[in-house]
């Protein structure tokens, strides 16, 4: 209790430390003014694309799980994925716990497979991310120094951007070694403590979760899901552009909203509640850096679609869940 305690305090620190850089420079006056200037009509959109992302998470995610043997159904998958989110709203990374528990217990199979399935997806994510983030390197950005001041790398060397594709190999590496020795362990019956051949078995249906990439047989269909997640996201970094018609001010385009989902995934990764200060200062800066967007307006983009992110996810979240049980209900 006291190390959960410790750790959701620690993250309200550094999402605290976040907001105050990301609002130092800024005056709550300016900022407030600008944010009532804030267009809206681009929000119905916004608010279709959003959920319409997640649900190709949770149809990404149902193809880990078929070709595992495993048939759950879509609004299931939905409401875990949504209840997921809802919850890193508040507890950072919890929701990556909770979303594969309530699938499991609603389900009636093992939590400890599908917490592997999600170590699988983020896994895939991030080697998604690391492509993108080459991609933008070498043909939407044309100042590779100010995207290493983004990204804080300023002081790297080729030889430390080496040594990522390295980590990758070694993490993929290490999760399937972890499931050949719990599966060796398990054969070979070495431990006969009963304590320890429940935590063997519970290991091994999580190592078995963890490599689910390598048994899909849609890959094609996997790959199309993982474009269309990525593509939503896309669009809901492009979308608010127009509420302060930055596209047409500054000249941001469709590529620029590429440049900048892949900065506030970033922003998104640090282990904050909701996300908060990380994203915010993730944005103004790479705003500010590569586009010289002032930074009150900057900070006004942020503000704005970090708040509409967050109300759609709290508002669809619990919907899903409703959905869920009354689907349920209705065919059972």
């Amino acid at each position: 209790m006291k190390s959960k305690l410790l750790k959701i305090t620690g993250s309200v620190l550094i999402g605290g430390l976040f907001l105050w850089l990301a609002f130092r420079n800024v005056q709550f006056a300016e900022l407030w003014d600008k944010i009532s200037d804030v267009t809206f009509y681009w929000l119905p959109l916004f608010l279709i694309v959003l959920p319409l992302s997640h649900y190709l998470r949770a149809e990404r995610w149902r193809l880990l799980l078929v070709d595992h043997g495993q048939k759950i159904n879509r609004t299931t998958l939905f409401a875990g994925v949504m209840l997921g989110y809802v919850v890193n709203t508040f507890v950072p990374r919890l929701g990556e716990i909770s979303r594969p528990v309530y699938v499991a217990r609603k389900e009636g199979i093992s939590s400890g497979n599908l917490i592997g399935t999600i170590v699988a997806e983020r896994f895939f994510d991030l080697l998604t991310m690391f492509f993108l983030i080459v991609v933008i390197s070498f043909l939407l950005v044309s100042d590779f120094e100010i995207l290493q001041t983004v990204f804080g790398l300023e002081n790297w060397s080729w030889k430390q951007y080496i040594w990522i594709p390295i980590v990758f190999i070694i993490i993929g590496i290490g999760m399937i070694l972890f499931y050949r020795f719990m599966i060796f362990l398990d054969q070979k019956q070495i431990i006969e403590n009963p304590v320890l051949i429940k935590v063997i078995n519970a290991a091994k249906s999580f190592g078995e979760g963890m490599i689910s990439l390598r048994r899909i047989k849609q890959w094609p269909a996997f790959l199309l899901y993982t474009a269309g997640i990525w593509t939503g996201y896309i669009f809901m970094t492009y979308l608010p552009f127009y509420m302060m018609s930055m596209q047409d001010v500054y000249g941001l385009t469709f590529s620029d909203g590429i440049v900048i989902t892949i900065v506030s995934s970033l922003g998104v990764s640090v282990p904050t509640p909701g996300a908060v200060g990380s994203y915010h200062l993730f944005i103004q800066q790479s705003l500010h850096l590569l586009y010289e967007v002032p930074l009150v307006e900057a900070l006004t983009y942020a503000t704005v679609t970090h708040a509409a992110t967050i109300a759609t996810v709290l508002l669809i979240g619990p919907l899903s869940l409703w959905w869920d049980k009354y689907y349920t209900l209705k065919n059972a």
